[in-house]
């Protein structure tokens, strides 16, 4: 949970910590993570009633656990909805789990007050709920980025070019794509910052790669500081997963810092690209899973001054309109609360 503290940041300071009366590892973690849940709750709870908390915002199918309790005392539900999970846990056979997930966020959907959706894409996947949603996309604060000036924390030669990602990568990236196209690169340098799904077996696999750059997760200015020394960033999505295949699905926060630094990108060919990137405008496609491709298409880029100044140029003036104070302004959130 956070709480309002006279800090801009969210530090340890300003959050409330809720830890497990009964740690979590070893046996029965099912169990054991169903009665964490339920302490948690009853935390909140206590937290809402003592403090006389008129709005939440809530995420995940588990806090349905929440949802009597809220309509008692009267408490206004947004809900902070990111797509139809079971469909994402159907994909990984996970049947069970999936089930749960689709019957809880129907109760949710129907029974909170509003949604807080990042695409259309997501939206359209709940068109009958369209009335009570509030388009709220990933935004940046572009100042910041403009201002952070640290010293790059890794040592690339000047003659090199960069291309790269950051971000923590979800199941939906395929980060072998990128490792993979500095086969058909030279005097290249791919770094990629962060970690995610199936980090170990990516390091084990490319860490040692000549190079490729593996740095893991980073402070934040220094992953911004790499995201300045990078001339390409490299946006790869699967297009095998079911997210891809949503039509303006996708409004991720590690696009909006690369349209904030004014870095040109490739992105994969999916029907997931947030509708608000133009091919050949702020990007340009490569397809899904063929690092060969991207490879070409990077070097294209890297090697048309005019297309790469006017790609740059043009991500620099559409990263105004995600920042956040814009953001937020134009979701009209403030004024319905």
């Amino acid at each position: 949970m956070l709480q309002k503290n006279e800090q801009d940041e969210v530090v340890l300071d300003n959050l409330i910590q809720i830890k497990p009366i009964i740690p979590i590892g070893g046996k029965l973690t099912l169990l054991k993570g169903i009665l964490f849940r339920l302490q948690m709750s009853l935390q909140i709870f206590h937290f809402l009633l003592s403090k006389k908390i008129d709005y939440v915002i809530l995420r995940g199918y588990d806090t349905i656990i929440l949802f009597p309790f809220l309509k008692v005392f009267d408490i206004k539900i947004y809900y902070d909805f990111h797509g139809r999970g079971h469909l994402e846990l159907y994909q990984q056979k996970r049947f069970l789990r999936g089930h749960v997930v689709k019957w809880s966020q129907k109760i949710i959907l129907k029974h909170c007050d509003n949604i807080i959706v990042v695409s259309d894409g997501i939206k359209s996947q709940i068109e009958e709920y369209a009335y009570k949603c509030i388009y709220l996309p990933n935004g940046v604060d572009v100042d910041k980025i403009k201002s952070i000036d640290s010293e790059c924390p890794v040592n690339i030669p000047e003659d090199k070019k960069v291309i790269g990602f950051i971000g923590n990568w979800e199941q939906v990236m395929k980060i072998e794509d990128i490792c993979d196209s500095i086969d058909y690169l030279k005097d290249v340098v791919v770094v990629i910052v962060g970690q995610g799904y199936h980090y170990e077996k990516i390091f084990n696999k490319y860490g040692q790669k000549q190079n490729i750059i593996l740095t893991g997760r980073l402070e934040y200015n220094l992953a911004i500081s790499l995201l300045k020394r990078m001339d390409i960033c490299i946006v790869p999505y699967d297009k095998n997963f079911y997210m891809s295949k949503v039509k303006d699905f996708f409004s991720n926060r590690k696009i909006s810092e690369y349209l904030a630094a004014g870095k040109p990108m490739l992105i994969a060919d999916i029907e997931g690209i947030p509708g608000y990137l133009k091919e050949n405008v702020n990007y340009i496609k490569y397809e899904s899973g063929n690092p060969e491709d991207l490879a070409n298409n990077a070097d294209h880029l890297m090697n048309n001054p005019e297309l790469y100044s006017k790609i740059s140029h043009n991500n620099k003036i559409l990263a105004k309109e995600f920042d956040w104070e814009q953001i937020v302004k134009k979701s009209g959130i403030l004024e319905d609360m």
